[in-house]
């Protein structure tokens, strides 16, 4: 064998470890990425459980900055693709992590666009990590990321807890909400919502139910954004959002597709209807024979 197939033979072999990890991290973003867009869903925390798992045993042994600055830029953006997914849907410490350190080697190389900046920063305010996401809007300046509140923390026992925003926005303090009481739950958040608590707050029949029963909940802040609960809680004076502290204390609400109304007592959702449209007169019919149903409005209230 002559010394310049020797040396061929030499570098494909040597290749050969590179092109496999390519390979891998090409076929776990693709895994990841089915993941996110599966459908129908389990129940949340069991989904976002399914997607970190997926994508920890996919990327967990290359997370290292020093494995990140090795890879080739096609491996770090499908990293990114995939860790990104992970954190919109997981809310576990090590993905922020990983999230903040993809985000970093991103943008190193100058490859970090506004809506990776914006990605990290919801994922720390997601993680509660309130001075680093602070922190990070300040280095990141040109982003124009929403202020950071004064975030004022309390001790809740073992009921669900909140953030209670204050009128402008600059401080949110934490509150117990204690769901054994008959009650409204509205998960809320989208154009829809904007709606349903427009015009259900001046709604004859449902406007007194909901100002004495009703709840209006959010995402925790980066599962929604700052700017938009500061918004709505100037608009919506009679229907104040709360932000849930965190996820998996709020596990009764299986599935956060928004508006959902649930019916809750003694911690548990005994009914619940989904949805609302200004020109869907079928979705108050469905709200008032929900609440009807509950004894909050009498049989018959139209």
């Amino acid at each position: 064998m002559t010394k310049p197939t020797i040396l061929l033979l030499s570098l494909l072999l040597l290749a050969q470890p590179a092109l496999a990890q390519n390979s891998d991290i090409a076929q776990g973003a693709r895994r990841v990425k089915q993941l996110a867009e599966m459908r129908p869903r389990p129940d949340d925390l069991a989904y976002a459980t399914s997607i970190q798992r997926e994508y920890e045993a996919n990327f967990g042994r290359i997370n290292a900055a020093d494995d990140l600055r090795a890879a080739s830029d096609a491996d770090l953006a499908l990293h990114w693709q995939a860790v990104a997914s992970t954190a919109f849907y997981s809310d576990d410490d090590g993905v922020a992590d990983a999230t903040v350190r993809v985000y970093t080697e991103l943008e190193r190389r100058g490859m970090a666009d506004a809506k990776a900046t914006d990605r990290v920063f919801n994922v720390l305010l997601k993680t509660r990590r309130f001075d680093a996401a602070r922190d990070f809007a300040s280095r990141h300046a040109d982003a124009e990321l929403p202020s950071v509140p004064q975030f004022i923390d309390a001790e809740t026992g073992d009921m669900p807890s909140a953030w209670q925003f204050s009128a402008d926005g600059s401080k949110a303090k934490r509150i117990g909400i204690d769901l054994k009481p008959l009650q409204l739950i509205v998960v809320a958040g989208c154009h829809f919502s904007e709606d349903a608590a427009r015009e259900i707050t001046v709604d004859p029949l449902l406007g007194p139910v909901f100002a004495r029963r009703a709840r209006w909940i959010s995402l925790q802040p980066g599962g929604e954004n700052l700017d938009a609960l500061t918004e709505w809680n100037r608009l919506y004076l009679q229907a104040p959002m709360l932000a849930i502290h965190d996820r998996s204390e709020w596990a009764l609400i299986s599935h956060w597709a928004m508006p959902t109304f649930a019916v809750v007592r003694d911690g548990k959702v005994i009914d619940s209807t989904r949805g609302w449209s200004s020109d869907g007169p079928e979705f108050r019919a469905q709200l008032v024979a929900l609440l009807e149903r509950a004894g909050l409005l009498p049989s018959g209230a139209r």
